[in-house]
């Protein structure tokens, strides 16, 4: 697909109305390159010209080349299954998803031919804490994760610190002792593979994690902050003009991100 401003990448939202949603449409409709023709919106209020409650409409009216999902699980996986049945590539920022969830869209991706990009975060702050992690993973034989987001986060633990903890465990070989006695459930947080995973969910937050990783003579603690949701912009816009000729699934955008 050449990307001119003359045939720019048509694009819709889902989610526009959400928190990261409005921010991010807001950047799409001023990114070179990509025009935004729509937006996917909860049945709630009036509507305006270039919003939708209905998917199916949305895609015969404005007919987008993307969509760009910033929902909740799981009808954000219904969303992007169903942007494959129109032949749509979907962007998905939406998180919940488990490694079955991604396995089902892997395949429906490859069996339509048609790209998806799914990351658990699009900030490249976010994405270099993941790649220092990988790399220190062997290192060290312990790792901890504490995330933090908002209070109205849905799910926990974030896709970002799942993702995270998965790299460590491929990586290296993490391990954790129990505690003899655990005075309060959950006080350990979860195991994943052997890493620990503690959430907090707290007004205020927008998304934060740390790994502390440890050996017997050294800690080393790698942190992320991000401060606004316009953190994630720059991630988007890469990926949609990623998608707009993919006819395959990509998970994470360590590579969309150079």
């Amino acid at each position: 697909m050449n990307v001119t401003i003359e045939n720019p990448i048509r694009v819709a939202i889902a989610g526009a109305r959400g928190k990261t949603g409005s921010v991010v449409a807001l950047a799409l409709r001023h990114a070179p390159g990509i025009e935004l023709v729509g937006k996917l919106v909860r049945p709630n209020g009036a509507l305006e010209h270039d919003e939708y409650s209905d998917f199916a409409k949305l895609a015969s009216d404005r007919k987008p080349a993307v969509l760009v999902d910033f929902t909740v699980f799981p009808a954000s996986k219904a969303l992007a299954l169903q942007a494959l049945q129109y032949g749509i590539r979907a962007v998905i920022g939406t998180s919940g998803y488990t490694s079955d969830d991604l396995e089902e869209l892997r395949a429906a991706s490859a069996k339509a031919k048609i790209g998806i990009v799914y990351a658990p975060n699009f900030s490249i702050g976010a994405i270099l804490l993941m790649q220092f992690a990988k790399a220190a993973a062997p290192y060290f034989t312990h790792a901890e994760i504490i995330e933090t987001h908002a209070a109205a986060k849905k799910d926990a633990p974030s896709g970002t610190a799942l993702a995270t903890a998965q790299l460590i465990a491929k990586s290296g070989h993490p391990t954790r002792k129990p505690s003899a006695i655990v005075r309060a459930e959950g006080a350990r947080g979860a195991d994943v593979e052997g890493v620990g995973i503690h959430s907090i969910r707290i007004p205020g937050a927008i998304a934060g994690q740390d790994v502390l990783f440890a050996n017997e003579d050294e800690m080393l603690v790698i942190r992320h902050i991000t401060s606004t949701r316009t953190a994630f912009v720059a991630g988007v816009i890469k990926a949609v003009h990623l998608a707009a000729t993919l006819d395959h699934f990509v998970e994470g955008v360590s590579d969309v991100q150079r």
